[in-house]
C-alpha cells in the first residue's frame, strides 16, 4: 500500500476516505431517515457528519504517512495547526461569505436586510458562535483533508483554478449520500424532483466558493485554520439563521450569485493565480495528478 500511495497519493487518499465514509453513512442511508431498508430511527445526522469529518482528517494523515513518511506528516500537521497568521485573515475568513450574502440581499431588496441586522445585532453573535462551533467540530478537520492534503498537492500541477474545481468535485462525491438522508442537505427530505438541483448545488455552485478559499489558503501562508473558518462562514451565509431572517423575501439560493461575484473579483485581481506564486512549489510525495484531471 505504501508503494502505491507514493505513486498515487490522491487515489490512495480517496480510497481510504470513501471506504470510511461509506461505512459511516451506511446506517443513516439504510435507516428510516434514508431509504428505509431497516426500521431504525436515528436522533439526527449530526453525529455522522462529525464522524465523517474525523474520517477526513484521519484519511489525510494516513495517506500522507504512506506517501511521504514522517516528514510529510510533520508538514501536514504544520499546515493544520498554522494559527499564527496576520489577524486580518481571520476577519476576512469569517466575514467574506456572510458579507457577500448580505450584499446580495441588499442588491435584491434594498436596505431592509441592513436595517434588520442593525435592529437585532444579537443575530451576529448567534451566527458567529455557531460558526466557531462548526469550525471546531467539522470544518477545520474537513479542510485539513480537502485543502491541506488534496488541494495542496493538486494546485502545483493542475493550477489553482482546475485544482479548486477538482477538489470541489471530490468533496461533492463524499456528500452525495446526504442527498438521500433526511436533514443531510436541507431541512427534512429532498423531494425526488429536487434531486437534480441538489446535485448542481453539490458539484457546480460551490466552485466559486472553493476558488476564493484557495486564494485565502495561499495568501495566509497555507493556513488550514483560516480556510476552516471560511468554510464555517459558508454555513452562516447559506444557513437558515442568517439571510432568511434578515431578508425573508430573498431566495437563499441567490447567495451563490454573491459568492460567484466575490470569486470573480479574486480571479481578476490575482490574474487567475489565486495567490499561488508564478513558480509553484514542487509537488510532495507522488507524481500522480491524473486521477483528478
Amino acid at each position: 500500500m505504501s508503494s502505491f500511495a507514493k505513486r498515487h497519493p490522491i487515489t490512495a487518499f480517496l480510497a481510504i476516505l470513501y471506504s470510511a465514509t461509506a461505512a459511516i453513512f451506511l446506517i443513516p442511508l439504510l435507516s428510516s431517515a434514508g431509504i428505509g431498508v431497516i426500521d431504525l430511527e436515528l436522533p439526527g445526522i449530526g453525529p455522522f457528519i462529525v464522524l465523517s469529518a474525523l474520517s477526513l482528517v484521519g484519511s489525510a494523515f494516513v495517506a500522507t504517512a504512506l506517501a511521504d513518511g514522517r516528514p510529510g506528516v510533520r508538514e501536514l500537521r504544520r499546515r493544520v495547526f498554522h494559527f499564527r497568521v496576520n489577524p486580518i485573515w481571520y476577519v476576512v475568513a469569517l466575514v467574506a461569505l456572510p458579507g457577500a450574502a448580505l450584499a446580495t440581499a441588499f442588491v435584491m431588496s434594498g436596505v431592509a436586510p441592513l436595517v434588520a441586522l442593525a435592529s437585532n445585532p444579537a443575530i451576529l453573535i448567534e451566527v458567529t458562535l455557531g460558526a466557531v462551533v462548526a469550525f471546531a467540530l467539522v470544518n477545520w478537520w474537513e479542510e485539513a483533508a480537502w485543502t491541506g492534503f488534496a488541494l495542496e498537492r493538486l494546485q502545483g500541477a493542475l493550477g489553482p483554478i482546475r485544482a479548486s474545481i477538482v477538489t470541489t468535485w471530490m468533496q461533492a462525491t463524499l456528500h452525495l449520500p446526504l442527498v438521500f438522508i433526511a436533514g443531510g442537505v436541507t431541512v427534512g427530505r429532498v423531494a425526488p424532483e429536487a434531486i437534480p438541483f441538489y446535485l448542481v448545488a453539490l458539484y457546480i455552485l460551490p466552485i466559486p466558493v472553493r476558488m476564493t478559499l484557495t486564494w485565502l489558503y495561499n495568501r495566509s501562508g497555507h493556513s488550514v485554520p483560516i480556510v476552516g473558518l471560511y468554510h464555517a462562514g459558508l454555513g452562516v451565509a447559506s444557513g437558515v439563521a442568517f439571510l432568511p431572517v434578515l431578508a425573508p423575501s430573498v431566495d437563499p439560493v441567490w447567495v451563490y450569485a454573491g459568492f460567484a461575484a466575490l470569486a470573480a473579483i479574486v480571479l481578476v485581481a490575482t490574474r487567475g493565480r489565486l495567490g499561488l506564486p508564478a513558480e509553484p512549489r514542487p509537488l510532495t510525495g507522488g507524481k500522480e495528478v491524473a486521477v483528478a484531471a
